[in-house]
């Protein structure tokens, strides 16, 4: 029951949207996701996927890809990317998947996952306040997904009070220096998070992004192509 994680697989079976424009690096990407999973996830392991999952724009017309992540083994936990514009309620989520059969595909949104000895918490996240993008118009989001975070880890908090608690964001919660955002790390505090994984980040930004232990908290990219489309083992730390 090995426990893995990979952030921004951007499945185009639904849309014309193929990632290759952005580089060699993403030349036959979907194959490279399936062969590397297939080596390395087994039928019994989790792996965290966290965001930016489907082009679709619609989840009627994300059917194909979905397919393609539930034929994968093991179980998957999504939470939600930017461009992830076909995520609906949680009811709307799960009646879908109930709906075509993938019952290997689970979401995580203002609630916690309970895997092996871990309990799962996080939200998408936004661009912080520190970032040099941030706008006047993201203030807003941004403190609502800060309403998000914590009430995730509330709920984890709540399923495992003494499991060890990992948070998963798609945006990056600190700066690319190490510097942690002061309102996402007081919450993680609060909750004594001590790991984070995040994505969102690819290319040169990725190279330059933070892994390491920060503030006490540690924290990894996971980006697909950060990690040469090979799920990262959280257990073989």
């Amino acid at each position: 029951m090995a426990l893995f994680a990979m952030s921004d697989l951007h499945l185009s079976i639904s849309a014309d949207k193929p990632m290759d424009v952005f580089g060699y690096t993403w030349h036959n990407y979907m194959e490279k996701i399936r062969s590397l999973w297939c080596e390395t996830v087994s039928h019994d392991d989790l792996v965290i996927v966290g965001g930016d999952i489907s082009w679709a724009m619609y989840l009627a017309d994300a059917v194909d890809d979905f397919r393609f992540l539930n034929e994968l083994p093991g179980r998957k936990l999504l939470i939600r990317g930017n461009h992830d514009y076909w995520w609906e309620s949680l009811s709307k989520l799960k009646a879908f998947t109930s709906a075509n059969g993938f019952d290997t595909i689970s979401f995580l949104q203002n609630d916690a996952f309970v895997w092996d000895n871990t309990v799962i918490a996080g939200t998408r996240g936004w661009l912080i306040p520190a970032s040099d993008s941030f706008k006047a118009e993201d203030r807003k989001i941004y403190e609502r997904e800060l309403i998000r975070l914590d009430l995730s880890l509330k709920s984890a908090q709540s399923l495992a009070p003494n499991m060890e608690k990992l948070a998963v964001f798609h945006y990056p919660p600190l700066k690319n220096d190490g510097s942690p955002d002061s309102s996402v790390s007081k919450i993680l505090h609060t909750y004594n998070v001590r790991r984070c994984i995040y994505g969102h980040l690819h290319g040169i930004v990725a190279e330059e992004s933070f892994s390491g232990v920060a503030d006490g908290i540690e924290y990894r990219l996971v980006s697909a192509d950060y990690l040469n489309f090979k799920p990262y083992n959280l257990d073989g730390r």
